[in-house]
């Protein structure tokens, strides 16, 4: 499946994030700033971010994960998990698409915006900081880990 979601009519910004899947299946995500001005301040977050003109969705999502994690991955190592729009922090309606990067080693991560925070599946369920986007996406990406495990 590839996104159907991006700059449109109805969604003059988008932005694209990666979830990093650690070898073990646990989440390597960002706790954001608490910046009062950015989106989610102070919430845990894919690393993700808002796309430039022309820019596609996977190129999005590679651009950003490389400027705020130092990775740079083959593209076809990053699979599509699902997209949604939202109203962003100022009220405008964004188009929002996510891959996945299986097999990240936290210790190549060099996370320049917020602070990287490993949790397991079933905390990012419980834990009451992730954004409710994350929280939803990263149940989604339980259902396939545990569905290819069996």
């Amino acid at each position: 499946m590839k996104p159907t979601l991006w700059f449109d009519a109805e969604h003059v910004q988008a932005a694209a994030g990666v979830f990093l899947v650690t070898p073990d299946n646990r989440l390597i995500l960002q706790l954001r700033d608490d910046i009062p001005d950015i989106d989610n301040p102070g919430m845990i977050t894919a690393f993700a971010g808002g796309a430039e003109p022309g820019e596609a969705p996977l190129q999005c999502a590679l651009r950003e994960l490389e400027e705020e994690t130092g990775l740079r991955p083959d593209p076809d190592a990053l699979w599509f998990l699902d997209e949604f729009e939202k109203f962003d922090r100022r009220g405008i309606m964004t188009a929002n698409v996510f891959f996945v990067l299986n097999g990240v080693d936290p210790a190549s991560l060099r996370v320049t915006e917020g602070r990287p925070i490993i949790l397991t599946l079933d905390e990012v369920a419980t834990d009451p900081r992730p954004a409710p986007f994350c929280r939803k996406l990263a149940a989604k990406l339980a259902t396939i880990i545990r569905t290819q495990r069996s």
